[in-house]
């Protein structure tokens, strides 16, 4: 499977540039998929966990809307699937 160079496609797949990219995408995407998992076990540890992760994640939600630049409130809606779960 081939990953997009979406960051920059203009640049050739064995350019060094193109390779830390791809690498850059990868070590995000993992990280994310890292921070979900963690986020979604931690919701299933106790009620006190469901409280303190849902107070955590509301406060980083509104922290991020007072922001207003487009990439927070992308964020915060992201963050938000979590809520109904932790309620």
């Amino acid at each position: 499977m081939a990953i997009p160079l979406s960051a920059r496609p203009g640049l050739p797949k064995d350019d060094p540039e193109s390779t830390w990219i791809v690498g850059v995408e990868v070590d995000l995407a993992t990280a994310l998929a890292l921070a979900r998992a963690s986020t979604k076990a931690m919701l299933e540890l106790s009620p006190l966990a469901h409280r303190e992760i849902a107070a955590a994640l509301a406060h980083e939600i509104d922290v991020l809307e007072i922001q207003r630049d487009p990439l927070s409130l992308a964020a915060a809606q992201a963050l938000k699937q979590y809520l109904p779960e932790a309620a």
